[in-house]
């Protein structure tokens, strides 16, 4: 954990943003330039020739390409020794989007209208014609990849498993590289051997999620996803109009030569549809981690707030404890907890799955909604820039800040209520 640690002696790591199975993703601060970075980290017993060669593709991929719409990439380091971890890092650092991906905002929100959906598609469109221009093929475009920012702006990341043209593909030819709901045939079939148009087909998908907040194949068994995806068996769009229909169809289409042929293409055809339209506005929706105001203390009935910057240094073994509803107790096992909603699509889930737990309105929390960790012998609370918001009796919270808890403190995920308390003394 590199929470409260300083790497490359200017890059401050504040909290941990998630993990997947090649890298641990941080939210840190550029002490030279005092902007807000993402530190992406390889994990270090995965570090041999073929995870830094597919590194280095990413940091090379993403050097070539200038776009809005595209995350940029600001500095990287490989098998970098640190005098004070005394171990080797290899990591990326890139902009901090602020924002909601797609997919949680098509979770909170379900379904957009067709305005919204084109807008988004069209943005991306864009982004994908710049990546084609230079040869390169995504191969993992889906709505976890896509930020939405403040300014409503779409913003393609995450270039693990890229392909340009002078670079080998990496993966197995045994083993998938992308995400399976987003992939089309060609890429299923044989991985190594897709080109341009698979990007097409994922975005293709993602236009459908966004219309109908579900995903054209519904199995949840790998072997049953490949197999629809394969022979072709989606389930139609409906709910739209003609013309957006037909370009989701053609964006989809399992045959290469029936679909779309070209990101360029796409954005013709979205422009043909929205007309003059397509600046992209979405309704109203709560601040994200950089935007919210501050609360003053007295406003929080709270005893004190501490800044996002402090991280615990000392664990705790005293036993805190989260009080559902139906008086069901939930442990506080780890001196960091994050507190959300599993998603089928993830890899990862929350420690404190509300969904798993069963909970009523565990829909309206976000799939990483707020955390809780306890340093010496204090437990602190703080929003995660969730959708709709942590509140703290009933006063919403600054995300990014640190709140001190008190015994039986009502803590709102979302509509969850949880009661706080403290180990008996």
């Amino acid at each position: 954990m590199l929470t409260g640690h300083t790497i490359k002696g200017r890059y401050r790591i504040y909290d941990r943003l998630g993990m997947g199975g090649a890298a641990t993703v941080y939210l840190a601060r550029d002490t030279t330039s005092g902007r807000m970075v993402v530190v992406k980290v390889v994990h270090p017993h995965l570090v041999n020739d073929q995870f830094i060669a597919r590194f280095e593709r990413e940091i090379d991929l993403l050097q070539q390409i200038q776009s809005p719409y595209i995350i940029r990439l600001y500095d990287w380091a490989l098998r970098d020794y640190d005098d004070v971890l005394h171990e080797s890092l290899s990591y990326i650092v890139t902009e901090f989007v602020q924002g909601h991906t797609l997919a949680d905002i098509i979770d909170t929100r379900g379904k957009m209208d067709e305005e919204a959906a084109l807008a988004i598609a069209r943005q991306l469109a864009l982004a994908l014609a710049e990546v084609h221009a230079r040869g390169i093929i995504h191969r993992d475009v889906k709505s976890q990849n896509i930020v939405i920012t403040p300014a409503d702006e779409a913003k393609l990341i995450d270039f693990g498993i890229a392909k340009g043209p002078d670079h080998a593909t990496l993966t197995d030819p045994a083993h998938f590289a992308g995400t399976l709901y987003y992939a089309p045939p060609e890429q299923i079939i044989e991985a190594r051997n897709v080109d341009h148009r698979a990007d097409l087909y994922a975005l293709g998908v993602v236009l459908y999620e966004m219309l109908t907040a579900s995903l054209p194949v519904q199995e949840k068994d790998f072997g049953a996803i490949a197999s629809k995806i394969i022979a072709g068996e989606l389930v139609p769009i409906t709910g739209v109009s003609e013309p957006v229909a037909a370009l989701v169809d053609m964006m989809m289409a399992p045959n290469l030569d029936e679909r779309v042929r070209s990101a360029d293409e796409v954005v013709q055809r979205i422009e043909a549809i929205l007309g003059s339209a397509t600046e992209l506005v979405l309704p109203e929706r709560p601040p994200s981690r950089d935007e919210t105001v501050a609360l003053k203390r007295s406003e929080l009935g709270i005893d004190e707030i501490v800044p996002a910057e402090t991280s615990p240094l000392e664990v705790s073994s005293l036993s805190y404890r989260l009080v559902t509803d139906d008086g069901r107790e939930i442990l506080l096992e780890k001196p960091d907890t994050i507190v959300g909603r599993s998603h089928p699509r993830d890899t990862v889930a929350p420690d404190i799955d509300l969904n798993a737990l069963g909970l009523e309105h565990a829909r309206t929390a976000s799939r990483r909604h707020c955390r809780l960790f306890i340093e010496n012998g204090v437990c602190f609370l703080e929003d995660l820039g969730s959708m709709n918001g942590t509140r703290l009796n009933d006063v919403r919270l600054e995300a990014g800040n640190l709140y001190r808890l008190s015994p039986e403190d009502l803590i709102s995920a979302g509509q969850v209520l949880l009661t706080f308390r403290a180990p008996p003394q």
